[in-house]
């Protein structure tokens, strides 16, 4: 399962990285780089999650993300239509309701690659054993 977190990992950096124009734009880094450290540390060091509190940090980061993207759930109708996402570009004062949409979709993302991870950390968590020595 390691290489499908390098690529979430690898598409969470780039969520990061296109981020550096926004005017909000260290917020939505923090908000993809905590889902990109996630993967990484999955990709990296699996045995890792074998750790109580590490898999208790990781609820946290997951409630923590739904608790954003309840937030920043878009009001406006149809929201997944790409006319929506393209609304600021042609008009002014539907600005606000394009970036609505891109913020909410961007949070779905992020939480979506949290999930996973959670996910795959909490169903295999018996597969895997901390050895003390």
């Amino acid at each position: 399962m390691r290489y499908p977190f390098y690529v979430l990992a690898l598409l969470m950096f780039l969520a990061v990285a296109v981020q550096y124009n926004d005017p909000d734009g260290p917020l939505w880094m923090v908000y993809y780089g905590v889902p990109m450290v996630w993967c990484a540390l999955a990709a990296v060091r699996p045995a890792l999650f074998a750790n109580t509190a590490v898999r208790g940090l990781l609820a946290a980061s997951v409630a923590a993300a739904v608790a954003l993207t309840a937030w920043y759930w878009p009001t406006s109708a149809g929201f997944w239509h790409e006319r929506v996402w393209q609304m600021g570009m042609t008009d002014p004062q539907a600005a606000q309701i394009a970036e609505e949409a891109r913020e909410g979709m961007g949070m779905m993302i992020a939480t979506t690659v949290l999930l996973i991870v959670a996910i795959w950390t909490f169903t295999t968590r018996a597969q895997r054993q901390v050895t003390v020595s």
